[in-house]
């Protein structure tokens, strides 16, 4: 009866050996090592950074730029968009304070705004009506 119970003893000192062998101390080293373990190739630090980097990447502010897309969407430069709102919101000013004289600059802006989006000068129109 001796026996079985030394021998329960060493199998449960065993099983709580591999516990804590399973289970690392330091929360940080646990989630390196996971890290490491999920890296392709076994790679890390800039190794990894590297090996991951898309084909197109850009190195300095010029290359940057050519590969950035600055389009909206429909294929007109979002800043251009910009721009076409401005001249609009320029051009309609003086006729929308005539027609409401009683009317905050914001309730203005926002008239036009309204005007903006079913206007034929709007970009997105354009693309609508070009489909």
């Amino acid at each position: 009866a001796e026996l079985a119970k030394a021998e329960k003893l060493k199998a449960d000192a065993a099983k709580k050996k591999k516990k804590e062998d399973d289970t690392p101390t330091d929360p940080l080293m646990a989630n390196t090592e996971d890290m490491i373990r999920g890296t392709t190739g076994g790679l890390v630090g800039r190794a990894a950074n590297k090996a991951l980097d898309d084909p197109n990447a850009a190195s300095g502010i010029d290359s940057a730029l050519g590969i950035m897309s600055i389009d909206g969407g429909d294929g007109v430069p979002a800043l251009s968009k910009k721009a076409m709102f401005k001249a609009y919101e320029e051009r309609m000013m003086p006729e929308m304070k005539q027609d409401y004289p009683g009317l905050k600059l914001s309730q203005i802006k926002e008239k036009i705004f309204q005007k903006w989006k079913k206007s034929p000068d709007n970009p997105a129109n354009q693309a609508a009506n070009q489909r």
